[in-house]
């Protein structure tokens, strides 16, 4: 393949309207076929409706579809013949076998499903034992490919997205690496870039001329205080700036006893967030933080996890914390997101909630 180095990987803060840059992207492009891929099916569903909301359907010149089924039809379908004398791949098995204990030439089960986590391998595999095959006929359907959710991509998916890079398709990558809650798998390969390191790998390619790094740093939907403390979750990567410069009376991060909760939401009906199903919200409903992200908030309430609580009373980045599940909980937000504690003290870097010293309920928000 020849590459035409007209990759670019777009870096985006949260609120930085990244779907909405993908869609009037596609709709304008005046080329060729195009791909829009991306990791979740929340997020494929995003797209695809924000599609429908501007075109009034899905163009039949777009493909909308999940990573996993980009790499199944594209990657492995096509030329898997030349890895072997097996049957043609049903589907993609999604068990819970780990590839750092796994065979390397074990990519099927038993009724012709390959595993989810060698999916990649298998495509990086392939591509080179058919002298690129994969690439060129990619070349042949598409002219332009985005990839969104690119910090949740690992092991050898950074091997394909390399190969993309090098063909002569007009790639773009985009995603936010505070934002890396999921991993499509654990393998060893690439493991250095794993996360929000993806965006030393993004350097490294840019160092090899295969791609521009371009970075959008304003969030259209967090107020600066909201951005500042997030951004201090990665002190490595760009800082982000707010357009939202909406002022309620209670704007920015805030602590609130467990005792005050019930007052805290008739104050200011905050949506409430959780870390997983054990988090203990005194009979309270709330969300798994994972799956909101993409959502916006007027105001989030977190339950936090212990070792979010130890970062509060520290504000260590180095403090041993789930900093990307943080990170997406703070920035669903356009105003406040206050946090749960049983003691107030243990967050005294931030401000601390209660009904006689708040100066405004914003009930009209």
């Amino acid at each position: 393949m020849r590459s035409s180095h007209n990759s670019i990987a777009l870096i985006s803060a949260a609120g930085s309207g990244k779907t909405t840059h993908i869609v009037d992207q596609a709709l304008s492009y005046t080329g060729g076929r195009i791909l829009i891929t991306t990791y979740t099916n929340p997020n494929l569903e995003q797209v695809r409706g924000l599609l429908i909301d501007r075109a009034g359907y899905v163009p039949e010149k777009i493909t909308v579809q999940t990573w996993f089924t980009f790499l199944l039809r594209h990657g492995v379908r096509p030329y898997q013949n030349q890895m072997g004398d097996w049957p043609r791949a049903r589907s993609i098995y999604y068990g819970k076998k780990s590839a750092k204990f796994h065979k390397k030439n074990n990519y099927f089960t038993g009724m012709n499903d390959i595993y989810d986590f060698k999916v990649a391998e298998f495509v990086d595999e392939c591509n080179k034992k058919s002298d690129g095959l994969i690439g060129k006929r990619l070349e042949k359907i598409y002219s332009k490919i985005f990839v969104d959710e690119l910090q949740d991509l690992a092991g050898y998916d950074l091997s394909v997205l390399e190969m993309l890079f090098r063909s002569t398709i007009s790639v773009e990558v985009l995603g936010d690496p505070r934002q890396a809650t999921y991993s499509t798998n654990n393998a060893m390969k690439n493991k250095q870039w794993r996360g929000s390191r993806i965006y030393g790998w993004l350097k490294e390619q840019r160092r090899l001329g295969l791609v521009s790094i371009d970075e959008h740093c304003n969030s259209h939907r967090c107020n600066q205080e909201l951005c500042d403390f997030a951004d201090r979750l990665f002190p490595e990567l760009p800082k982000t700036t707010s357009s939202n410069a909406v002022r309620t009376g209670h704007d920015g991060v805030f602590s609130v006893n467990r005792v005050d909760i019930a007052e805290y939401m008739r104050a200011y009906r905050p949506s409430l967030l959780q870390y997983n199903k054990t988090a203990v919200t005194s009979g309270f409903p709330a969300i798994n933080i994972g799956l909101t992200k993409g959502k916006t908030y007027d105001r989030v309430l977190i339950f936090p996890t212990k070792s979010m609580l130890g970062y509060l009373a520290s504000g260590d980045p180095e403090e041993k914390v789930d900093k990307p599940a943080l990170y997406v909980a703070i920035t669903r937000a356009k105003y406040s997101a206050a946090f749960v504690v049983d003691d107030a003290s243990i967050s005294s870097s931030i401000p601390h909630w209660n009904s006689e010293g708040d100066s405004k309920a914003a009930q009209d928000l």
